[in-house]
This record gives structure tokens, sequence and C-alpha cells, in this order.
């Protein structure tokens, strides 16, 4: 099955090559990288291990839309996985 999860990607204030993630519909749902490819592959990893292991912790996807009216100026990347 595929999932989709919209991931708030932000630019560390002290070391800005370093990248925080946050996906705003997952509890805890907060991880990071050492650039753009690496916080994605993390992001990944992330969704995956909570949709797999704490499904309860894991809410139903906000639209981009609402998202964007919840967290203005932020950046909103689409992560996806398929979890067999």
């Amino acid at each position: 099955m595929k999932y989709s999860y919209y991931a708030i990607f932000e630019k560390d204030k002290d070391d800005p090559s370093f990248i925080n993630v946050t996906f705003p519909d997952i509890i805890p749902g907060v991880t990071c990288g050492d650039s753009f490819d690496d916080a994605l592959y993390m992001a990944k990893d992330l969704l995956k291990l909570m949709l797999k292991e704490a499904p309860n912790q894991c809410f139903p996807p906000t639209s981009l839309e609402k998202l964007i009216i919840e967290f203005p100026g932020k950046e909103f990347v689409l992560v996806e996985v398929e979890i067999d």
C-alpha cells in the first residue's frame, strides 16, 4: 500500500546545511538530515517506521491547502512510501 504525507523541511537556524523535518500529522514526527537528499531519506524511513510500528500515532494526511494555512511560510515536501 502506498502512503503520502506532507512534511515541513526547514533549514536549521544554527547550521543552514542541516535540515529539520517535521510531519504535522504524525506524533512524534520529527527527523533531520545533513542535506536535502539525506533529510528526504530520513523522512521516508521515519514515515515507514511510524506507519508500521505506531499507526495509532499517524493521523490521516492533511491537505496541502490546509497545511499552508496552518503553517504559513513553511516549505512542504510530499513524502511517499510503500508498505507491504
